[in-house]
């Protein structure tokens, strides 16, 4: 039986993280022969944000990190695999529950620790690229995107290889699946760029931190109290001589070590003095260290069009999935607050019907009115994108709904169905993973009172 002709026959997929590799097997998984399915990774391995490799310290922010083109500062001896090296860091484990994480036919291994660490994610990647039909797809590493643009109804798609060599490809659709933690945002306070210009490299991001034991006996400022905040000042504390976190709102502080000082917002940076002044007027000085856990920036230096413009979120957007007058391009997990492989499979499985002929997207008037309505209730910027729980799971149900009410959820990917079970799970997660949290605080004491470094608990 041969199969029918699709919407868009040739995709091209920037990235080869989850998202990504969820788009290339929702794709595949089609009833339709798409005449190619192309993932351009461009690192030498598969498994995106969870893939930890190449050197940080020789990486470096602008100072302060505004602008989602301006790229980073490397050294000389800086190669590749630095350059694009995973905003993780050594010590990491996951914030959600594995059971949580998981793509709908693939659970994590029996046995696996409820909160995995990197190295268990990046198998767990690995083994799910493996269920991919890999006769449909080509998953290119060392793969670089330069440039994707709308020439002559054509996506013009220009790819480096290796560095050594550049090829311009032609595509019918574009997904864009590069994640949103490659551009770290540095806010622009008052005295920091003197601070970093006359001590290089003591202001930096989460993205560049890699262990908390080359703190010892320093004192070190955290900026912010959120997940990466909250991991970092947590593991500090095992070694450094003084902990200071900024936050927002010292009356909401979230999650409290009582090994920190929490302290409020910070309005100026004085580094002949190493001081930093707060919102309340408050001095604290001798800080050696800045570390900046203030999120990422939206960029896609490649992609030669006006939906990315200051950073805070992609514009013109279909249900945070296609453009509105160009749906040829989509998106893949630009929500933030969410579970990232659920989400992947849900946004990809609604692509893939859509690129393959059999879903019917609204008209383009339906599309503006459902996207103004959006930024009604959400907001613009930063909030555009903000999630978390529950309008994560009303997202999800609301997707599946799209491809049930026209009959297709088979055959094709199917994401998770968030029925009572996976939502009651979902609504615990903050609980659970702050018990976890205080189990960390614990060791954490246990390990600074006799003089360790930091390690995760067996």
């Amino acid at each position: 039986m041969t199969k029918a002709q699709p919407l868009f026959s040739r995709i091209a997929i920037v990235g080869g993280g989850p998202a990504g590799l969820a788009a290339a097997k929702a794709l595949a998984m089609e009833p339709v022969e798409f005449a190619a399915i192309d993932v351009f990774e461009r690192r030498d391995h598969i498994g995106g944000l969870w893939y930890h490799n190449g050197n940080k310290s020789l990486i470096h922010p602008h100072v302060p990190s505004t602008d989602p083109l301006a790229g980073e500062i490397a050294d000389k001896n800086a190669t590749t695999s630095d350059l694009y090296f995973s905003a993780i860091y050594k010590f990491m484990e996951t914030n959600i529950s594995h059971s949580l994480m998981s793509y709908r036919d693939d659970p994590f291994p029996k046995g696996t620790f409820t909160f995995p660490e990197r190295s268990k994610v990046w198998k767990y990647i690995e083994d799910y690229a493996a269920t991919i039909p890999h006769e449909m797809v080509n998953i290119s590493k060392n793969s670089n995107v330069t440039r994707v643009e709308k020439v002559n109804k054509v996506w013009e798609v220009d790819v480096e290889i290796d560095d050594k060599s550049s090829s311009c490809l032609e595509y019918d659709a574009v997904i864009i699946a590069n994640g949103h933690f490659n551009t770290p945002f540095i806010p622009n306070v008052e005295g920091l760029s003197e601070w970093n210009e006359n001590i290089p490299h003591s202001i930096l991001h989460s993205k560049y931190f890699e262990s908390p034991n080359t703190y010892r006996g320093k004192t070190v400022l955290v900026i912010g109290n959120a997940a990466s905040g909250v991991d970092i000042s947590t593991q500090l504390s095992t070694v450094a001589q003084q902990v200071y976190v900024s936050v927002r709102d010292l009356d909401n502080i979230g999650f409290q070590n009582d090994l920190i000082q929490y302290i409020d917002l910070i309005e100026r940076y004085d580094w002949k003095q190493k001081s930093v002044v707060t919102k309340s007027g408050d001095t604290h000085d001798n800080i050696d260290v800045v570390i900046f856990c203030t999120g990422y920036l939206y960029s896609m230096p490649f992609l030669q069009s006006d939906v990315i413009k200051e950073g805070t979120q992609v514009y013109d957007l279909y249900k945070q999935i296609f453009n509105i007058y160009d749906p040829s391009l989509t998106f893949v997990a630009l929500l933030k607050n969410i579970i990232p492989m659920p989400l992947s499979e849900s946004q990809s499985a609604l692509i893939a019907r859509y690129y393959s002929g059999r879903y019917e997207l609204p008209s383009v008037d339906e599309r503006q009115k459902s996207y103004e309505k959006d930024l009604a209730e959400k907001g613009s910027g930063s909030k555009f994108h903000l999630y978390g729980y529950p309008l994560d799971v009303e997202y999800y149900r609301h997707l599946q709904e799209l491809i049930d009410k026209q009959g297709l959820r088979t055959p094709g990917l199917v994401a998770p169905i968030w029925d009572k079970e996976l939502t009651y799970e979902r609504s615990v997660s903050g609980e659970l993973k702050g018990k976890r949290l205080q189990q960390l605080v614990d060791h954490v004491k246990k390990l600074r009172s006799e003089g360790k470094d930091f390690e995760l608990p067996q």
